[in-house]
């Protein structure tokens, strides 16, 4: 089932469509989301709808960097109580983690990964989810994620200048997508450094950075009240967070980005024996092998269509033997060769 998650989500999205000369209802309704979201903090949207909405608004707007724009707009305060609890942090690399330990409590589509890189500092991997729709819900109008890939990396940069200073930007930037004709926008955001057709949406900090103190609680403390608060909305939400399968679904779509990914792997990664691994799996009517294959199959698609890398390319990055190997996966799963789907989806 898709997340549904309150409509503030989308602040400042309907004045930024206008100053592009367009009508927010308009775009609002062709992609099937109540339009009153766009202007009432607390309707219930789902995330499916929201990627449609920034996908759709861009191109309306001819805006390549609509998703940018609104995230300069905003703060990740917008996630409640679950940045409030990242105040009790006193540094930035314990923020980060905070947030990514309790990110699904917030959100099924989007998750952060941090990762310690030793001398080489921290990264922090965003992974936009492949959401199920709901019951009789329609198919979205974009497939694509671009938009609020870049929209929520732009969010946490801005967090981040808050601690860091206004005139700081990342070691450097990994897009999965290609690079647009002219970067000179993303490079405002994000620095100099930017690296395209990557096999990971990542932020990177200098080992200096990480470690440095996080300004909105310096001394590690946090009043009575707002610890109550952030009791009462994270116990509110257990149960409507990320489903096991779903858990094992992106520790195999972080973990393939390295050196593949095995079952004892993710087992390792959530701390389980690898049978208890299985079992559950099994329970739910699944494999690791069946997770493992629509992985490839959705990171596949999703290079084919929004990245320049040829498909030899794509095939080393997935693990599969060779070429001719990924292309009998790939057509015996779509119906269609991986030069086929690139041709139609471009």
């Amino acid at each position: 089932m898709a997340d549904n998650i309150p409509s503030y989500i989308l602040e400042g999205i309907a004045g930024l469509i206008e100053q592009a000369g367009q009508d927010p209802v308009a775009i609002a309704k062709s992609v099937e989301l109540n339009p009153a979201a766009l202007y009432q903090p607390d309707i219930l949207v789902n995330e499916i709808k929201i990627n449609d909405l920034f996908e759709e608004a861009a191109q309306v707007c001819g805006d390549r960097f609509f998703g940018v724009r609104a995230g300069q707009l905003k703060g990740l305060d917008m996630i409640g109580p679950l940045w409030l609890l990242a105040q009790q942090a006193s540094s930035i690399v314990e923020v980060l983690t905070l947030l990514s330990e309790n990110m699904t409590l917030h959100s099924q589509g989007f998750s952060m990964l941090v990762k310690d890189e030793g001398d080489a500092g921290v990264s922090l991997a965003v992974e936009i989810a492949k959401l199920r729709l709901d019951l009789f819900q329609t198919a979205p109008k974009n497939t694509g994620v671009t938009q609020v890939v870049e929209h929520s990396m732009t969010i946490i940069c801005r967090e981040l200048r808050g601690s860091l200073g206004f005139n700081w930007f990342p070691r450097y930037v990994q897009f999965r997508h290609c690079a647009p004709e002219d970067i000179s926008q993303l490079q405002r955001v994000f620095g100099e450094h930017l690296y395209f057709n990557q096999d990971v949406n990542a932020i990177h900090l200098s080992r200096e950075d990480a470690q440095a103190p996080n300004y909105r609680n310096p001394d590690n403390t946090i009043s009575n009240e707002a610890k109550k608060l952030v009791s009462r909305n994270l116990e509110a939400s257990i149960g409507q967070g990320m489903s096991f399968v779903q858990r094992v679904e992106r520790i195999i779509r972080t973990l393939i980005n390295d050196q593949g990914v095995t079952a004892k792997d993710v087992a390792n990664t959530l701390n389980i024996p690898l049978r208890t691994l299985q079992y559950r799996l099994k329970k739910h009517n699944t494999s690791y092998q069946a997770l493992y294959d629509k992985v490839r199959e959705e990171l596949a698609k999703h290079y084919l269509a929004k990245s320049e890398l040829s498909v030899s390319a794509i095939a080393e990055r997935l693990h599969f033997n060779d070429t001719a190997a990924m292309s009998k996966f790939f057509k015996s799963r779509t119906g269609f060769s991986p030069s086929e789907y690139a041709r139609r989806m471009r």
